[in-house]
């Protein structure tokens, strides 16, 4: 640990100026970059956090930054990818417990309108064209943010508020449609 730590408060020169400084930079980091990882989310997720690290410091190289590439940066970027991590399962989990505890708590006869209701928006989703159904996804089920969203997609703020709108109105009339089907 105290190696680690010695990565962190480290603010030397830049640590990557060529493919062969940053091949040296991983050989010497991988292993302290997947302890840091592997102490906080195991040793399996830990791999994949690694490979995000080193993916962000081959796109910061590649970038024309290379002057952040240095220990400290390394260690930075592994606490966010874990921090990053926390927060997905945490959401998952969150997710997971109110689908299992509202299932739990239902009779047999709200269970069947669930299901009814669950097809119904699932086929309304099927019927609306890709980018209106990914945008509702990603904002409803997945919990992002308009601004994260307007940036995953490369819009503005306001032109993602406009298609997210646009988005529910396609969804509410192809979801009204199903309603009327059905009964």
């Amino acid at each position: 640990m105290n190696r680690v730590m010695a990565l962190v408060n480290e603010r030397g020169p830049a640590a990557v100026e060529s493919r062969d400084q940053f091949e040296q930079l991983y050989r010497l980091h991988v292993g302290e970059v997947h302890a840091y990882a592997a102490a906080r989310v195991g040793r399996s997720q830990a791999e994949d956090i690694t490979a995000e690290v080193f993916h962000a410091a081959a796109r910061a190289a590649r970038g024309g930054r290379p002057e952040v590439l240095t220990p400290a940066w390394l260690m930075t970027v592994v606490r966010n990818k874990v921090i990053d991590h926390w927060r997905r399962d945490q959401r998952r989990r969150a997710k997971l417990h109110l689908l299992w505890s509202g299932r739990e708590s239902t009779e047999a006869g709200a269970v069947a309108d669930i299901a009814v209701t669950r097809e119904a928006v699932l086929t309304a989703l099927d019927r609306m064209e890709q980018h209106h159904r990914l945008l509702l996804m990603m904002h409803y089920v997945d919990g992002i943010n308009v601004p994260e969203l307007a940036a995953l997609i490369g819009k503005s703020v306001s032109a993602t508020e406009s298609a997210l709108a646009r988005a529910r109105r396609t969804f509410k009339k192809y979801f009204a449609r199903e309603e009327t089907t059905d009964e």
